[in-house]
């Protein structure tokens, strides 16, 4: 089964998508706030056989969230036998009713061929519904489809646009991969500048990959003022963050700086390190 490296799916949890959850807790119209809870708690217990029996009595009576964490369920095989068919018809009624989370995990459906024909216009349809109603997840993956040209006709600064939407709303993968294209102009004109303010965001929500690039910014001055003590700590920051390709750096920056500058950056990575931690996702 096809996966596009530019699709992006939110997970957490033992293999649930976090749009579950997502959907859980914007659950604001069900028919009975009482079956809401039950159903809730067998979910957030971990009792997915009672949680999936609970929330198909909801579906059935047209419950959009409930539909779409339903459809989760049979997505994950969480508590009901894997049934990404199930799933898709769940999701797509939902989604009929405006369920932000089902729309979004429809077009992640049409994009990957998974419980449904692999259907590019279609995830662009569902996605831009998403999108329209603020899912950061579903800007980033109109944006890759728009940059691709998948499902609809090509168009770089649109895919900007969306990514830009994402990234303003503190979106990880959107600010990495608007720091990429910025960096390297990729489709628009380069900004390190920009590159590196996108990867600063990024990097103080924990995000190794940023902290590594963000170091390697300083240390050769791009887009922000050269700085080896920031560099230092940046890298050793994302090294401790378990991003083992850091450590290379760190090291190598540390031969570079005179022992005043050395200790300097030890005590900011020392900070940066419990200040900038990898946030625990669950999974």
């Amino acid at each position: 089964m096809k996966k596009r490296n530019e699709s992006a799916k939110k997970s957490m949890g033992p293999g649930l998508s976090r749009w579950a959850v997502f959907a859980v807790l914007l659950m604001l119209a069900c028919t009975s706030r009482a079956d809401f809870e039950s159903a809730k708690a067998a979910y957030d217990a971990g009792d997915y056989v009672t949680a999936h029996k609970e929330f198909l009595f909801l579906a059935e009576t047209g419950d959009s969230s409930a539909q779409t964490v339903l459809g989760v369920l049979y997505e994950n095989g969480a508590g009901v036998e894997r049934n990404v068919i199930e799933a898709a018809k769940w999701y797509r009624l939902a989604a009929e009713q405006g369920n932000v989370a089902a729309q979004t995990n429809l077009g992640f459906l049409y994009d990957t061929g998974e419980g449904v024909p692999e259907d590019n216009a279609k995830a662009v349809k569902w996605f831009t519904e998403a999108a329209r109603q603020g899912s950061d997840l579903a800007q980033y993956n109109l944006g890759s489809l728009y940059l691709k040209g998948e499902g609809v006709e090509a168009d770089p600064a649109e895919a900007v646009r969306w990514f830009e939407t994402a990234a303003d709303q503190g979106f990880i993968p959107a600010q990495l991969k608007l720091a990429s294209m910025y960096g390297q102009g990729d489709g628009i004109e380069k900004d390190s500048i920009k590159a590196a303010a996108l990867l600063k965001a990024a990097a103080e929500k924990g995000e190794p990959r940023a902290q590594y690039l963000l170091g390697n910014f300083y240390a050769e001055g791009e887009g922000v003022e050269q700085d080896l003590v920031k560099a230092y700590a940046w890298c050793g920051t994302a090294a401790a963050n378990g991003l083992t390709l850091a450590a290379q750096c760190f090291e190598q920056l540390g031969t570079r700086m005179d022992p005043a500058d050395r200790d300097q950056a030890r005590r900011l990575a020392k900070d940066y390190r419990e200040r900038y931690r990898k946030p625990d996702t669950g999974s």
